[in-house]
């Protein structure tokens, strides 16, 4: 079936067309031909405008019209996509869809190009002038085709990322939220552009190196130009940009034609899971790798010379990496009653079947491909191999604790879990903190959960200091042990009531 015959995709583009698109399209003419106004303006009058050159003006009125371009498509489209999708989902017709003969793949198209229809329009006829600019303003046709083929990239994969969150989401403004937050969690990122996967899976790095090309307008700029290395190797960003968005999108794919064949089966297999991770932890990792090339801390090229300026990328990295398996794990955990089905099916009564099907194994997955991602950076480093080992196993602390207290709260509280689990994480990672600021005492901080792989990778390399940090972790293994033992009291107690039904 072809999109123009997909349902889903008709019943869009009526209801699109229906509610109005030539004031939309007359917005975005009017917008894209205020600014190639200004720039023939500037070409007939160059005193009146601050310009130095045709070339500096064309990015400028350029610029703006990307600028408004990816609003429209990007942003608009993601939350136009990801909030009629909720509201389908919740008058029933998507599962009504579910009971057609269409595939799941095919409702997935029809959500994914369907709702986002007027800022395709709108996104066209900006492009189109956009080229214009780009032609009048004495600027390569290089840069009109490489930012919108990012800008093309970024629309689909964000709006098939849209397509899942409405399909997770229950408010139809989740999905808007989402992107804003995904969007300002990254700003810090912008100090070094080069270094951050955020910046290559969106399309920052990418535009904001077409734009400055050979044209360094100030040092500032010159972080914005050239190419980024990967694990030594030096990649074009709009490639880079591409591929991450297409490989990543993959597994967006996947879950989402899963979840449209059946809302209550796992999306990934674990296996996928895991891979997923890995490739982004794997990309993040090679992006800094060229600072050190597996001497660290020792910079590039020298036996023992450091750089202080670098002291807060690796804990960074590595703070973002435990974020990021939580994230994982909070979006994969299985729900005890669908894990009890399957060991009911199956026969299974065992620790070992029940283990396997939880969370906690997928922790300990999630660990161990981030940790060989973190050792590309020590591998010619022994000596520092405890700096190594500490951030190892507070990050197995930190997924083991949240994967307990994840399953251990959802079998014991039930609909209250989400309530003890937000207090037990704010015990275990904010509280420190706290009791740090209130006694004015910054070794306290230590104890918080994120904090000791952090601090070893910062510079903790005095011995005391790294004993000190061992035995912090140490006690977040043993609270990890306590949980692994308390949340096998539950799963026997909740197998002992399904034995006795």
């Amino acid at each position: 079936m072809s999109l123009i015959e997909n349902p889903i995709f008709l019943t869009q583009k009526r209801l699109v067309h229906r509610g109005g698109v030539f004031a939309a399209i007359l917005l975005a003419v009017l917008i894209g031909a205020s600014l190639l106004a200004g720039l023939i303006a500037y070409r007939s009058v160059p005193s009146n405008f601050s310009f130095d050159s045709p070339q500096e003006a064309g990015e400028v009125f350029y610029g703006w019209t990307l600028g408004v371009e990816i609003l429209v498509v990007v942003a608009i489209g993601f939350a136009r996509i990801s909030a009629v999708l909720t509201n389908e989902r919740k008058a029933g017709l998507l599962d009504a869809n579910r009971l057609t003969p269409m595939k799941p793949w095919e409702l997935v198209v029809g959500y994914w190009f369907g709702p986002p229809l007027r800022e395709i329009y709108m996104g066209a006829v900006l492009a189109g002038l956009g080229l214009v600019i780009v032609l009048l303003g004495k600027l390569s046709i290089v840069l009109w085709l490489g930012t919108q083929l990012l800008v093309l990239s970024t629309a689909m994969f964000l709006g098939l990322l849209a397509v899942l969150m409405g399909m997770v989401f229950q408010r139809p403004q989740s999905g808007g939220i989402f992107l804003v937050l995904f969007l300002a969690s990254q700003m810090f990122s912008f100090a070094t552009p080069k270094l951050f996967l955020t910046d290559f899976l969106l399309p920052i790095y990418g535009i904001a190196n077409l734009f400055t090309g050979e044209q360094i307008y100030s040092d500032q700029a010159n972080e914005w130009s050239g190419l980024p290395d990967l694990f030594g190797f030096s990649i074009d960003p709009v490639l880079l940009t591409v591929g991450l968005q297409f490989i990543t999108g993959i597994f967006l794919w996947r879950i989402a034609v899963r979840k449209a064949g059946n809302p209550f089966q796992a999306a990934l297999l674990r296996w996928e899971i895991i891979a997923l991770f890995a490739l982004l932890v794997f990309f993040q990792q090679g992006l800094i790798w060229g600072q050190w090339r597996g001497n660290f801390p020792y910079l590039a090229g020298y036996s023992n010379r450091f750089d202080d300026n670098l002291n807060w990328l690796l804990p960074v990295v590595h703070g973002g990496t435990a974020l990021l398996a939580i994230v994982f794990l909070a979006f994969a955990s299985p729900q005890p009653e669908s894990i009890r089905i399957k060991a009911m099916r199956a026969g299974i009564k065992s620790h070992a079947g029940i283990f396997s099907h939880s969370s906690v194994s997928l922790a300990i997955g999630l660990t161990a491909a981030a940790g060989i991602a973190l050792f590309t950076h020590f591998v010619r480093s022994i000596v520092y191999l405890e700096v190594f080992f500490i951030a190892v196993a507070n990050l197995l602390a930190i997924t083991l604790i949240f994967a307990l207290l994840l399953e251990f709260c959802r079998l014991r509280y039930q609909r209250r879990a989400p309530g003890f689990i937000a207090l037990w994480l704010f015990i275990l990672c904010a509280l420190p903190a706290v009791l740090a600021a209130v006694f004015t005492n910054s070794e306290l901080l230590k104890f918080s959960l994120f904090a000791p792989g952090c601090a070893a990778l910062a510079g903790g390399n005095g011995d005391e200091n790294l004993a000190a940090l061992s035995r912090i972790v140490a006690g977040h293994l043993c609270i990890a042990i306590l949980l692994y033992a308390a949340w096998w009291q539950e799963w026997k107690k909740l197998l002992a009531r399904s034995a006795s039904v």
